[in-house]
Protein backbone atom coordinates (compact mmCIF):
# COMPACT_ATOMS: atom_id res chain seq x y z
CA UNK A 1 0.00 0.00 0.00
CA UNK A 2 1.24 3.51 -0.71
CA UNK A 3 2.60 5.54 2.16
CA UNK A 4 0.10 8.10 3.49
CA UNK A 5 2.47 10.95 2.48
CA UNK A 6 2.67 9.81 -1.18
CA UNK A 7 1.39 12.42 -3.60
CA UNK A 8 -1.88 11.60 -5.33
CA UNK A 9 -1.72 10.83 -9.04
CA UNK A 10 -3.41 13.39 -11.28
CA UNK A 11 -5.98 11.92 -13.66
CA UNK A 12 -8.14 13.91 -16.05
CA UNK A 13 -11.86 13.28 -15.90
CA UNK A 14 -11.72 12.09 -19.51
CA UNK A 15 -8.94 9.61 -18.67
CA UNK A 16 -10.88 8.44 -15.61
CA UNK A 17 -14.02 7.80 -17.69
CA UNK A 18 -12.08 5.99 -20.41
CA UNK A 19 -9.97 3.86 -18.06
CA UNK A 20 -11.84 3.66 -14.77
CA UNK A 21 -10.72 0.05 -14.34
CA UNK A 22 -7.08 0.97 -13.76
CA UNK A 23 -8.08 3.74 -11.33
CA UNK A 24 -10.27 1.27 -9.45
CA UNK A 25 -7.41 -1.21 -9.24
CA UNK A 26 -5.17 1.57 -7.95
CA UNK A 27 -7.73 2.49 -5.29
CA UNK A 28 -7.81 -1.13 -4.13
CA UNK A 29 -4.02 -0.91 -3.78
CA UNK A 30 -4.38 2.20 -1.62
CA UNK A 31 -3.49 4.84 -4.24
CA UNK A 32 -5.05 8.30 -4.21
CA UNK A 33 -6.01 10.36 -7.25
CA UNK A 34 -6.76 13.99 -8.06
CA UNK A 35 -9.36 14.33 -10.82
CA UNK A 36 -8.70 17.31 -13.06
CA UNK A 37 -10.58 19.23 -15.75
CA UNK A 38 -8.36 21.18 -18.15
CA UNK A 39 -5.48 20.69 -15.72
CA UNK A 40 -7.39 22.22 -12.78
CA UNK A 41 -7.97 20.03 -9.71
CA UNK A 42 -11.62 19.04 -9.31
CA UNK A 43 -11.77 16.30 -6.69
CA UNK A 44 -9.64 13.96 -4.63
CA UNK A 45 -10.49 10.27 -4.90
CA UNK A 46 -9.12 8.04 -2.18
CA UNK A 47 -9.90 4.56 -0.87
CA UNK A 48 -12.17 4.13 2.13
CA UNK A 49 -10.32 2.85 5.17
CA UNK A 50 -12.21 -0.10 6.57
CA UNK A 51 -11.55 -1.27 10.09
CA UNK A 52 -11.47 -4.96 10.79
CA UNK A 53 -11.97 -4.62 14.54
CA UNK A 54 -12.96 -2.07 17.15
CA UNK A 55 -10.37 -1.40 19.86
CA UNK A 56 -11.45 -2.56 23.31
CA UNK A 57 -11.30 0.92 24.83
CA UNK A 58 -13.57 2.30 22.09
CA UNK A 59 -16.15 -0.48 22.57
CA UNK A 60 -16.10 0.05 26.33
CA UNK A 61 -16.66 3.78 25.84
CA UNK A 62 -19.73 3.10 23.68
CA UNK A 63 -21.28 0.83 26.31
CA UNK A 64 -20.24 2.97 29.30
CA UNK A 65 -23.42 5.05 29.03
CA UNK A 66 -25.74 2.05 28.58
CA UNK A 67 -28.29 1.49 31.33
CA UNK A 68 -27.60 -1.27 33.82
CA UNK A 69 -29.54 -4.49 33.29
CA UNK A 70 -31.63 -5.77 36.18
CA UNK A 71 -31.37 -9.53 35.60
CA UNK A 72 -34.09 -10.28 38.16
CA UNK A 73 -36.47 -8.09 36.16
CA UNK A 74 -35.47 -9.83 32.92
CA UNK A 75 -36.05 -13.24 34.48
CA UNK A 76 -39.43 -12.10 35.81
CA UNK A 77 -40.46 -10.88 32.35
CA UNK A 78 -39.40 -14.19 30.79
CA UNK A 79 -41.26 -16.20 33.42
CA UNK A 80 -44.40 -14.14 32.79
CA UNK A 81 -44.24 -14.59 29.01
CA UNK A 82 -42.94 -18.15 28.58
CA UNK A 83 -44.59 -21.30 29.82
CA UNK A 84 -41.75 -23.73 30.53
CA UNK A 85 -43.89 -26.71 31.56
CA UNK A 86 -42.89 -29.94 29.83
CA UNK A 87 -45.63 -31.69 27.86
CA UNK A 88 -45.81 -34.70 25.62
CA UNK A 89 -46.12 -33.24 22.09
CA UNK A 90 -48.02 -36.33 20.97
CA UNK A 91 -50.53 -36.18 23.83
CA UNK A 92 -54.08 -35.99 22.42
CA UNK A 93 -53.05 -37.01 18.89
CA UNK A 94 -53.92 -40.69 19.33
CA UNK A 95 -50.37 -41.79 18.53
Amino acid sequence: MDAPKARPTEVSVRQFVNDSGSVTRGLREGKRYILTINGEPLAEVKPIKRRRFVPTAEAQAVFATSPAIDWNEVRGDLDAMIDDELRDPLDGTGL
